[in-house]
């Protein structure tokens, strides 16, 4: 007579959800997608921006190629100026010229 399993116990793990920042900020890389965020709370997530980070010339690149240009201090400001960041977007801060 086989013999039957009746009780299974299944563990279903998901690959790390992540977004990229990189350019001038402090800590730049891969960071985790652990939920809603925005472009300046990435950037928060990354360290902080630089000292030689162009606050206005940051571009948020979504992973079906949009592109985005944000002003930090304006995003910081005003919430709805602060694009919501979804798993595969990439955020670029670019150098300030001096």
């Amino acid at each position: 007579m086989p013999k039957y399993y009746v009780r299974l116990t299944i563990t279903v793990k998901s690959q790390d959800r992540v977004y990229y920042v990189g350019g001038e900020v402090n800590k730049p890389g891969a960071q985790v997608y652990l939920g809603e965020t925005t472009v300046s709370k990435a950037i928060q997530s990354a360290g902080d921006l630089s000292n030689f980070a162009n606050h206005k010339n940051i571009w948020l690149t979504r992973s079906n190629g949009q592109r985005i240009k944000v002003n930090y201090d304006k995003a910081i400001a005003d919430p709805s100026q602060d694009p919501a960041v979804y798993p595969g977007d990439q955020i670029n801060v670019h150098r300030r010229l001096f």
